[in-house]
């Protein structure tokens, strides 16, 4: 196997990070973009599989191995393959209404959790334990220290999609960014990027330093870490 099949591939198979706090755990997010910073290849409802390679998908699961918890949106949850089992026994996905595929692999066989706020009508659930925060939306910084303090979580991996990853930068709960840059183009005014939301002003923009870059193949793997 050739280094862009992903063979004698060393990237990312010693991760590193810093301690978590005692508020939260140390939260990373883990995306593939194109060159144009468009995360979806086709529309809203379909996977995003063929996006990065199969270097970007080994990679992703070195990634996913170094955390003790992975967090989604409920949109990613629905259009990922019912058979997605990552490697973290702590699995969370964050959804207002409960509109899930509860035959999704990734809520058996492990810690289920659904984040939801206090408003939000869900369905019976079996098998997942619901975590309230909130009143219309999400509010995250106390999700964080349940997740810390009660789950015990010290590493957690974000996995989009867009609007989540935006939602935990605005508020200050990222600690780190990986991103696969994808070698195509898509284009697009309302096809989502790495974090949408709303715009931080110039001001507030958030600082990152290149702690490791890769290039193999036509892909480059980045990783940042915030100021």
């Amino acid at each position: 196997m050739s280094p862009e099949q992903g063979g004698d591939l060393v990237t990312y198979c010693d991760l590193d990070f810093p301690p978590a706090s005692d508020q939260r755990p140390y939260a990373y997010i883990n995306m593939v973009a194109t060159i144009d910073g468009k995360i979806l290849s086709g529309s809203r409802s379909e996977h995003v599989l063929d996006l990065g390679s199969k270097v970007d998908h080994i990679l992703m699961k070195r990634i996913e191995r170094s955390a003790d918890a992975i967090i989604v949106g409920a949109q990613t949850l629905r259009v990922n393959p019912s058979t997605w089992k990552p490697h973290p026994r702590i699995r969370i996905v964050v959804s207002a209404s409960g509109d899930l595929p509860y035959d999704s692999e990734f809520l058996k066989g492990g810690q289920s959790y659904l984040v939801a706020p206090t408003e939000a009508k869900l369905p019976p659930l079996n098998g997942i334990e619901v975590i309230r925060s909130g009143t219309q939306r999400v509010e995250f910084a106390p999700v964080f220290d349940c997740f810390r303090n009660k789950l015990g979580i010290q590493r957690l991996l974000v996995l989009g999609g867009s609007e989540l990853n935006a939602q935990l930068l605005a508020a200050n709960l990222i600690d780190e960014l990986f991103v696969t840059i994808a070698p195509k183009v898509r284009l697009g005014r309302d096809v989502p990027t790495y974090a949408d939301g709303e715009p931080l002003s110039r001001g507030n923009l958030q600082q990152y330093s290149l702690v490791e870059n890769h290039a193999i193949g036509n892909e480059i793997f980045i990783r940042y870490r915030r100021d």
